[in-house]
C-alpha cells in the first residue's frame, strides 16, 4: 500500500497501522458512496453495522496489543467508533480523538467536539458544541444544546458559530425540498 501525506483523516504516514488504514478506508468508501435509499435498506444498514462492529473489535485488539502508534491511527479509530450506536462506542471515540489530538493530529480537536456531543446526547445531556442535529417532521433541527457554550469555544474546536449552524440547517431544508421536487 502506498502511503502519502494528506490533510486530516486522509493523512497517511509510513508508521500508520496498515490494517487500520484498510478497515477505515473500506468503511468510509461504503459510507461515502451510499445514497439516501441505501440507508432505508435494512440489509445495507445491517451489513454496514456488522462490518463496523467487527472493525471496532479488531481496533480494541490492536489497542490492547499496542499496535496503534500514530495520531493518524487514533484518529481513524475514533472515527470508526464515533459511528457507533451506544454509550461505550462514544466513550471510546472521545478518548481516542483526545489521544490523537495529544499526538498532534490537527483535525482531532474538531472530532473530539463531535464525539463528545454524541456522547452527551446519548446519556441524556445537552450537547456542548452544537455539532449534532436530526430531521424531525421533515425539518432539520439542532439537538438540545448547552446554551452556556460560546462561539469562541466552538471556534477553538473547529465548530462554526451557532448562528451559522442554524442558517446551514435552514439551507439543508431547502436543499432537501428541492431534491424531493426533482424526484416527483
Amino acid at each position: 500500500m502506498s502511503m502519502t501525506n494528506k490533510i486530516g483523516f486522509f493523512r497517511k504516514s509510513k508508521q500508520s497501522n496498515t490494517k487500520l488504514v484498510l478497515m477505515f478506508e473500506k468503511i468510509q468508501k461504503i459510507r461515502f458512496e451510499s445514497s439516501d435509499s441505501d440507508w432505508q435498506d435494512k440489509d445495507f444498514v445491517k451489513r454496514l453495522m456488522s462490518l463496523e462492529k467487527q472493525s471496532k473489535s479488531e481496533i480494541l485488539k490492536l489497542l490492547k496489543d499496542k499496535k496503534l502508534k500514530t495520531s493518524d491511527d487514533f484518529y481513524r479509530a475514533s472515527f470508526i467508533f464515533h459511528h457507533g450506536y451506544n454509550f461505550e462506542d462514544y466513550m471510546v471515540a472521545v478518548s481516542l480523538s483526545s489521544i490523537s489530538h495529544h499526538l498532534g493530529e490537527p483535525w482531532a480537536k474538531n472530532f473530539y467536539a463531535v464525539a463528545l456531543d454524541r456522547l452527551l446526547l446519548n446519556i441524556g445531556l445537552p450537547q456542548h458544541f452544537g455539532s449534532q442535529f436530526s430531521k424531525k417532521n421533515g425539518e432539520w433541527q439542532l439537538e438540545k444544546i448547552n446554551d452556556k457554550t460560546t462561539d469562541k469555544e466552538r471556534a477553538e474546536h473547529g465548530i462554526e458559530a451557532l448562528s451559522l449552524i442554524k442558517k446551514r440547517m435552514k439551507n439543508m431544508d431547502k436543499i432537501t425540498s428541492w431534491e424531493t421536487s426533482l424526484k416527483d
